[in-house]
């Protein structure tokens, strides 16, 4: 009986490894999408076979910056990304189960000429992009203050040997 018990055991700790190296993926999760001209600044969240994606003209060099967390003090700042020619963008997000579990994140897209995009929501699934548009005009976005404990920390700095 014991020797039942033991391998029930070993088999069960094999599948619980195998879920979780499927949940961690071989590569890194990217969110994906493109940023397009529109008559309202949004970020939304489509199927990745919505046919929005691939009508109107990209628009190129436009940076997307993501922050995980963002109403958190340990709020992770991702590398910023920028859209290609095309105005497809894709930005890594390097985290456990990223696309899988729910982490929330606040998008901010900029490009000078056009009206800022900002949103906070959940990151999409890996079947889902990201479709956001701009609209030509003045840009009146205004970045939030840094964090309380990065000007502490960074007021401390000279302070610190």
């Amino acid at each position: 009986m014991k020797t039942i018990n033991g391998l029930r055991h070993w088999a069960a700790c094999i599948l619980c490894l195998t879920i979780l190296s499927g949940l961690t993926g071989c590569s890194p999760y990217q969110m994906q999408g493109i940023v397009i001209e529109g008559a309202v600044s949004t970020i939304r969240i489509v199927d990745k076979d919505d046919p929005r994606l691939t009508e109107g003209f990209g628009i190129p060099m436009v940076s997307i910056d993501v922050t995980l967390d963002p109403d958190r003090l340990s709020r992770k700042p991702l590398q910023r990304a920028l859209t290609d020619v095309g105005g497809t963008f894709a930005v890594t997000v390097d985290e456990p189960g990223a696309g899988y579990l729910e982490y929330t994140v606040r998008i901010v897209v900029r490009r000078d000429g056009y009206n800022t995009a900002t949103h906070d929501l959940l990151l999409p699934g890996s079947n889902q992009r990201l479709l956001v548009t701009l609209v030509n005009g003045e840009d009146t976005y205004k970045p939030e203050p840094p964090s309380i404990m990065d000007e502490t920390l960074q007021m401390g700095e000279p302070y610190m040997p």
